[in-house]
């Protein structure tokens, strides 16, 4: 059977009112954006739209399920995911209800990326203690878990009013509805994530793809020792843009710099220097940046290291203009995504043949 590879795009919905080449941007031009980019995916056939939750001024979306369901009115076929929900901070309860209806609505295609969080202001916000910021996580994914797999619950946790006998309504349309672990750089949700035989997707930002091998292996190995290996799939999620020439997808550098940099007092991000950009951009680092034939042999590598089952490419970081946005989009839907799937299907071939013939452990 020949792997197929799940490709898609995401946005964190990052906001800058004046962009870094002067131009305005409103919360209102910035949604339809995301919608929009959400349709032209469908279109292209690429497989799935992530989407960020955040709840901070730097960001639009503080509720994706919301956003995801205007994505899902216009389009057939595409799968429709946050990225990442901050489960730690919220009532599963209330997720569960929210991607359910979603899951309704587009007649099958919700799922939920479930994450802890690199920011501290939804615990706040929402009176969570983030000193137990992993208790709060492990506690709350369990429940989520047993909400999907039961329609009538009697539960008792920590952190939560219990359940008795309560009836979780709606019922998502599939059966389960799918979550993934969206994990860091952490050698313990790797872990945890194959123990519980769920998806996990890594965010591959910065280095090399050895730190991504050590956590595969740690997920792969978690979820043979607890029985789950036939249940596991493997995601990267990564910074993309394509242009027709390595000159000009260089030239994104000051959106890029303006995406990550704190934008106010203490604020979460980092500066990234022409010199660190440049690097990214290289054979065998963590930028998906450049021209098509470029970022295409970069995944074919990064594909022979870790052999993820779905990539995803936040595609519209630091107020890049928008055509540029949705040039870069088709060509990973048209070019990019053809050639690594064909690459994908080839190597995954030939990796078979080699066990059946005894040469591959």
């Amino acid at each position: 059977m020949n792997k197929k590879i799940d490709i898609g795009i995401a946005s964190l919905a990052d906001l800058q009112p004046v962009t870094v080449d002067g131009s305005p941007r409103t919360p209102v031009e910035r949604i339809e954006q995301i919608v929009s980019l959400g349709v032209q995916a469908d279109g292209l056939g690429l497989d799935h739209f992530g989407l960020g939750e955040h709840h901070n001024a730097d960001f639009v979306v503080s509720s994706p399920a919301v956003v995801l369901a205007a994505i899902a009115n216009h389009t057939n076929r595409i799968r429709l995911t946050s990225s990442v929900t901050t489960l730690g901070a919220l009532d599963p309860v209330r997720v569960y209800q929210d991607y359910a209806t979603l899951d309704l609505l587009s007649h099958g295609r919700a799922e939920i990326t479930a994450g802890r969080s690199a920011y501290p202001e939804p615990f706040t916000l929402f009176g969570a203690d983030m000193s137990r910021y992993d208790e709060l996580f492990a506690e709350k994914l369990d429940l989520l878990l047993q909400l999907r797999a039961t329609p009538t619950l009697t539960w008792h946790g920590e952190f939560r009013p219990d359940l008795d006998e309560a009836a979780i309504t709606p019922r998502a349309l599939q059966d389960p509805l799918p979550v993934w672990l969206g994990v860091g750089g952490t050698p313990g949700s790797a872990a945890r994530a194959g123990h519980l035989g769920v998806p996990m997707i890594l965010g591959y930002i910065g280095g090399t793809p050895e730190r991504l091998r050590t956590l595969a292996q740690i997920y792969r190995e978690a979820g043979a020792q607890s029985g789950n290996a036939d249940k596991l799939r493997l995601g990267v999620a990564l910074h993309y843009f394509s242009a027709s020439t390595m000159e000009a997808a260089a030239a994104t550098y000051p959106y890029y710099y303006d995406f990550l940099r704190p934008k106010h007092q203490g604020g979460g991000g980092f500066t990234v220097t022409p010199t660190q950009f440049q690097l990214g951009m290289q054979p065998g680092r963590h930028l998906m940046i450049g021209t098509s034939d470029h970022v295409t042999t970069k995944l074919a590598e990064l594909y022979d290291a870790i052999h993820f089952d779905r990539v995803q490419a936040l595609v519209d970081w630091g107020g890049l203009p928008r055509e540029a946005v949705e040039e870069s989009v088709h060509r990973l839907g048209t070019e990019i995504a053809p050639a690594l799937r064909s690459y994908a299907e080839t190597a995954h071939t030939a990796h078979t043949a080699q066990v059946r013939e005894g040469s591959v452990a």
